[in-house]
């Protein structure tokens, strides 16, 4: 099965993000995704790992804002002078064009970002010359970032990328399965009005999981995609049989919509002990979550979204990838 991985993510290193008006390490560090290219030396899968092919920036004006493009690139260019240590903080919302001050931008964060938005692209392209499944190694992460505004560690929305590609190709039904704790505000955003795309997100309950302002049940889509949203808010604590109870409800969804490619955003903030986490999953549970998912008999693409705690998202990882294999 290909993995697709790009070295040069270890150069994105954003140094800290602002929470409630105090500067902390940023979390979303180079370490999450060397744990998981580190786990795979030795296994089987080691062979199938895959460099990001070439893709043009205007490829991201598919699901993003062209003025929010260019956006990212002139507040790059500002960041040495007018950021702080290197990095542009956001001011105000919408202005700004971020969800919140934890997602800041140096003079190098629009190419490492689209160099994630490369890998996605690969790893769609990749199902679309036949392989029954892939995962794309992702980072930064993508599904908070919206049609205008970065976000949660987000700026390209990697998950959308990998699914406008697959209509693009003579697909008509392509479904989203988000699997991070936290709601992928950005890829709702994204497809809320569509009718081709179907997005299932299991996720932490925005009372208490980021993004307070998304990620309800109640949101189900608008226009001509009334009805392809689909949100499972779910309650700290959530174990792994309450946790399939909702992950075989999303599934009958998807089986409905009969997709032509499945699009999985897996975090692994959803494995116990995550510092931004709350559910109780493990290792094998994630190989659960493939096995199911692949069972649509649809081709799979896993794209990394979140998980901090390395150990886990490689463990994770590796029982993921088991599970697609099967």
């Amino acid at each position: 099965m290909p993995v697709v991985y790009d070295p040069s993510h270890i150069h994105h290193e954003p140094r800290i993000e602002i929470l409630y008006g105090r500067p902390l390490p940023h979390p979303e560090r180079p370490e999450r995704v060397e744990a998981i290219r580190q786990a795979l030396s030795g296994t089987p899968w080691e062979a199938g790992i895959v460099p990001p092919r070439a893709y043009p920036l205007a490829l991201a004006h598919s699901v993003h804002d062209p003025k929010y493009v260019e956006h990212l690139s002139a507040r790059a260019l500002e960041a040495d002078d007018e950021g702080l240590d290197g990095e542009w903080f956001p001011y105000v919302f919408e202005r700004d064009r971020s969800l919140d001050t934890g997602t800041p931008i140096r003079r190098e964060t629009p190419e490492f970002a689209w160099a994630s938005g490369r890998v996605s692209l690969t790893g769609a392209d990749l199902i679309l010359e036949g392989a029954p499944a892939a995962y794309a190694l992702c980072r930064p992460p993508g599904h908070h970032a919206s049609h205008g505004a970065s976000g949660g560690y987000c700026y390209f929305n990697n998950a959308a990328l990998a699914a406008v590609r697959f209509l693009a190709n003579a697909s008509s039904r392509v479904a989203i399965l988000d699997l991070d704790i936290h709601h992928g505000n950005g890829t709702q955003d994204i497809f809320y009005a569509s009718s081709s795309v179907l997005y299932c997100s299991i996720h932490g309950d925005p009372e208490w999981a980021y993004p307070p302002h998304m990620g309800l049940a109640t949101e189900r889509g608008t226009g001509g995609g009334a009805g392809f949203t689909y949100n499972q808010p779910l309650p700290v604590g959530t174990d792994w049989p309450h946790y399939a109870t909702a992950l075989d409800l999303a599934l009958e969804r998807i089986a409905r919509f009969k997709p032509e490619q499945i699009v999985l955003s897996q975090g692994f903030d959803t494995f116990e002990g995550d510092r931004w986490g709350g559910f109780l999953l493990h290792a094998e549970d994630y190989t659960e979550i493939a096995r199911r998912v692949r069972a649509q008999g649809a081709p799979v693409l896993a794209v990394l979204e979140g998980g901090y705690e390395p150990e886990n998202t490689a463990a994770g990882s590796l029982a993921l990838i088991e599970g697609l294999s099967g």
